[in-house]
């Protein structure tokens, strides 16, 4: 008798990818542990033949080639002492996406309960926020944390101040869907809407620009296709962003005002090295980018740019008000965090990566017209903004989020081949 023949069984695996987000909030083992109880699950029910038979997709192919040049890098990198456990345990996501694959397309989950929970799950996620802004503490006692003038909210996750990356992708997802099944459901609109000024609530700039990215891409593709819907979209965004352009708080300032201030750095000065910029960002990428200058092919393997970035001879090309704070635990931005700690060769093929997966998808969605798919590719092309300053690429929260929405949208590009064939 196959593990998923009974119903509880199939309710297990949707339980499991129910909670999810929450784990996330709360404990990365917590979520690691769903992770590889979905997997087990997978391996349980998939035959050795069926399994081989899942791996010669080209994405999977693609994403096993950059696992394998992990593990090259770290015997190359060997006596930097890269991160095994980052290296090794990378196979996971892999792993996580033909497991999600198979109980979308083979299990048959009820896809619209799944989001039914998530919105709910997001909603009270967003109103915990708007409590915490309001009130200064959330509902679980939490306090915001003051910063100079302004508040930074972590709701449920107290003082990680990291909270809309989960509400971005989640958020960006669960819109998708909503959306992609009625473009002029309500629901769907009023829930943007309240993601992103929850996002924008909590004074993280680079989600909230993330976010305004996806709908500005979602802005676009109405103005071909759903004309009423688009002017709904572009009044109510429009009067969102000159509300905060005209109000002179502290958060709105950060928020809006201030990204003049911000770009005003991508310029370009042929008197001086593009980024020995006055920004703390900009002294951890010239930082990262010198260390991917001296070990151009293979970097300095995982995790290990906190053990290269304080070295004195770095702050020549840093900015002279940054030189001593010029260290971190990761470059803040994915494209100098894989130049330094994997270098060119892994640089390249995991962008390649994104690219090809990017294609296949929008390719997918040029023949099916499947508006979920479409969505899905805004929410992959957008993660790679440059310059946006952002968490660690390969660390476990960061990781799990974004390798989880993307198994969903790989799950989600094989049943709209599946339901055209």
């Amino acid at each position: 008798m196959k593990f998923y023949n009974s119903t509880l069984s199939k309710k297990i695996i949707e339980s499991l990818i129910i909670i999810f987000p929450i784990a996330l909030l709360f404990s990365n083992i917590l979520a690691e542990a769903i992770i590889i109880l979905l997997i087990f699950s997978y391996l349980k029910e998939t035959n050795f033949k069926n399994f081989i038979s899942d791996l010669k997709h080209p994405i999977i192919i693609f994403i096993l080639i950059f696992w394998l040049y992990l593990i090259l890098n770290a015997v190359i990198n060997f006596d930097n002492k890269p991160s095994l456990e980052r290296t090794i345990f990378f196979i996971r996501f892999p792993l996580l996406i033909l497991s999600l694959n198979y109980f979308v397309n083979f299990l048959d989950l009820n896809l619209k309960k799944i989001f039914r929970f998530w919105l709910i799950i997001f909603f009270l996620i967003g109103f915990d926020l708007f409590i915490q802004y309001f009130t200064n503490t959330n509902i679980l006692g939490f306090e915001a944390i003051e910063q100079g003038s302004i508040y930074r909210l972590g709701g449920f996750m107290n003082d990680e101040l990291k909270i809309s990356n989960l509400l971005y992708h989640f958020g960006a997802l669960i819109f998708s869907f909503y959306f992609s099944k009625n473009k002029s459901n309500l629901i769907s609109f009023l829930f943007i809407v309240f993601i992103t000024i929850s996002i924008f609530l909590t004074a993280e700039r680079a989600n909230f620009i993330t976010m305004i990215s996806f709908i500005f891409l979602l802005i676009i593709y109405l103005v071909f296709k759903n004309k009423k819907t688009f002017f709904l979209y572009f009044v109510i965004f429009s009067l969102f962003l000159s509300i905060g352009f005209l109000t002179n708080n502290s958060l709105s300032k950060r928020m809006i005002n201030d990204l003049a201030n911000k770009i005003e750095l991508l310029k370009f000065d042929k008197d001086e090295n593009f980024l020995k910029k006055d920004s703390h960002y900009f002294a951890h990428y010239s930082v990262a980018y010198q260390i991917f200058e001296r070990n151009p092919l293979f970097g300095i393997g995982l995790k290990n740019f906190r053990n290269f970035c304080d070295d004195d001879s770095l702050n020549e090309k840093v900015h002279e008000k940054w030189q001593k704070r010029k260290c971190s635990t990761h470059p803040h931005n994915f494209y100098f965090e894989m130049l330094s700690e994997i270098g060119s060769v892994g640089f390249l093929i995991i962008i390649s990566f994104f690219i090809f997966s990017f294609y296949t998808f929008f390719d997918s969605y040029k023949k099916n017209k499947d508006t979920f798919l479409l969505l899905n590719c805004f929410i992959i092309l957008i993660y790679f903004i440059p310059f946006l300053p952002k968490g660690s690429f390969f660390s476990n929260w960061n990781a799990m989020i974004f390798w989880f929405v993307f198994s969903f949208i790989f799950s989600i590009y094989n049943k709209s081949l599946n339901e055209k064939s």
